[in-house]
Order: C-alpha cells, then structure tokens, then sequence
C-alpha cells in the first residue's frame, strides 16, 4: 500500500473526483480527511470510507474554515502529509493577484 501511514485532507472529496481520490488514497492505505460544503455528501463518503476517514463541511473560500478543516485533521490523525485543493471556487475573470481570500 504506497500511501499506508499518510494521512491526506481531499477538498470537494463529496462527489465526483474527489471522492474518487478519497476513496483511492484510503484503498492504498492513507487516512482521509474527506472535506466539502456539501456536509451529507462529505458524511456519506467518509461513512463508506471507514475508520479511516472523517469528514468536515468545508468552505475552502473562507480562511476559518480551512483553518478548522487543519484542526480536525491534526486533532483526528495527528498530523498532515498530502494536501489535495480539488475543490473549485470560482471569481470574475481579471488579474489573478487581485483575488482576495
């Protein structure tokens, strides 16, 4: 199992191709964190994960969220090795330095 003992936050994981890389990097033995604003998809996911995930309702847009999205994970598996950002969040087009947070 090439990814036994990581432990991995998957962002837009409720769904679609984050749920597909959820559910991959936990066959291949990592711990998941299965992170989306869509808090019944999230569940429904780390449910069908197993003991090996967790979910948390995360708006990657908002800074205190994301914040408490790293908290769960430290606090549920003691530390971070892979971060996918495979959730969208989307603004008007125009300089890609102007975006805020």
């Amino acid at each position: 199992m090439r990814l036994e003992n990581k432990v991995a936050i998957i962002t837009g994981a409720a769904s679609g191709f984050g749920e597909g890389i959820a559910k991959r990097f936990a066959e291949e033995g990592a711990k998941v964190v299965v992170a989306d604003l869509n808090a019944k998809g999230a569940k429904r996911v780390a449910n069908e994960i197993g003991r090996a995930a967790i979910w948390t309702q995360t708006d990657v847009s908002l800074r205190s969220e994301f914040d408490e999205m790293v908290d769960a994970a430290r606090s549920a598996f003691g530390r971070i090795d892979i971060m996918v950002n495979n959730a969208g969040y989307t603004h008007r087009n125009g300089d890609m330095l102007e975006v805020d947070e």
